[in-house]
């Protein structure tokens, strides 16, 4: 690690191989902690090479429990996380919309690491019980069109580095690969990045993996469509610039996103939302990046059948049935 260290800090990149290697020697605990934190931290520096990247993916690959589970056409959506926004759990509830909506969510999620609430913050709060058993897991996907992978289960050796990430209180290349490493691999992915320069890393990376992808980017930097200005869409087809108004939306305020200091804030927002009880603003940015979820994997529907679908999910009340079924399952 020391002269890896060194040639990193010598602007020198590492070449896949490398760090594929340098990763496996993280996640197996043998190197200190010191050391890893100063590993992490240059790429809070600067992004990884595209071949440093493909390493990192690739050892935490090997690392991970594999589970057979139904992914025909289903999808995850994510976010890379680390935006510093402060907002309630979008990705989340727009899994449980496009469930809903008809179309099978494997949702790989984790605990926060360096904001209020992650996805499994939430989901742990109202009740939902982890698991990695595949019988139960394959259930939830027949009879409620969505099942919920926490990280931890199946990236076990993840716990080695817990403690180093939640000192370091940032975004960590972790945070990058989450997304790539659902253990299901289901063959659609919507991914937030909040950082515009991983967009083309995250592009290259999903050609080459050959999944369908949606990257979400708004432009003043959420890893997701915030409605609050501007955001780029990039599928394998095209690259778009959107804003608000261009398809049917008010633009929001940063201020009408934000979840407030605790799981217990974030948890209230969840559940009005799953109940049409929320603000505008909040079932807005939900219903949004739930309509181009789904029309990632029913590309012959137009937007605005996706936005229509899921703005049903929620007022019919089909969202918050199959949620409540979940957690008292």
């Amino acid at each position: 690690m020391k002269a890896a260290l060194a040639q990193l800090f010598r602007h020198e990149p590492l070449e896949e191989e490398q760090a594929e290697k340098i990763l496996l020697s993280i996640l197996e605990g043998t190197l200190a902690s010191a050391s890893v934190a100063s590993f992490l931290t240059v790429y809070n520096m600067r992004p990884p090479t595209q071949p440093e990247f493909k390493g990192f993916v690739n050892a935490m690959k090997q690392c991970s429990r594999p589970i057979n589970l139904q992914t025909e056409n289903a999808v995850d959506i994510v976010g890379t996380g680390g935006d510093g926004k402060n907002t309630f759990n979008i990705s989340t509830l727009s899994a449980v919309v496009v469930a809903a909506a008809g179309t099978r969510v494997i949702k790989h999620g984790n605990y926060s690491a360096s904001s209020t609430c992650g996805s499994s913050n939430v989901l742990e709060y109202l009740g939902y019980k982890f698991t990695a058993d595949e019988a139960e897991l394959n259930r939830q996907l027949e009879e409620e069109n969505i099942c919920f992978l926490h990280a931890p289960l199946f990236h076990p050796l993840m716990a080695k580095v817990k403690q180093v990430r939640s000192d370091i209180g940032l975004q960590t290349i972790f945070n990058l690969m989450g997304p790539l490493v659902n253990p299901a691999s289901p063959p659609n992915l919507v991914l937030g990045i909040s950082q515009h320069v991983y967009l083309k890393k995250f592009e290259f990376l999903l050609q080459e993996l050959e999944k369908n992808y949606l990257l979400l980017h708004s432009m003043d930097g959420y890893d997701e469509i915030s409605l609050t200005g501007n955001f780029k869409i990039i599928t394998p087809q095209q690259t778009q610039l959107l804003y608000p108004e261009a398809i049917g939306f008010k633009t929001l305020q940063p201020e009408q996103l934000e979840v407030g200091d605790s799981i217990a804030s974030a948890a209230k927002i969840f559940s009005s939302v799953l109940n049409n009880e929320a603000t505008e603003a909040q079932k807005n940015v939900v219903i949004v990046n739930s309509a181009f979820a789904l029309q990632c994997c029913n590309p012959t529907k137009s937007l605005e059948e996706c936005i229509a679908l899921a703005a049903e999910a929620l007022k019919n009340g089909k969202a918050l049935q199959i949620f409540k079924k979940l957690i008292n399952a």
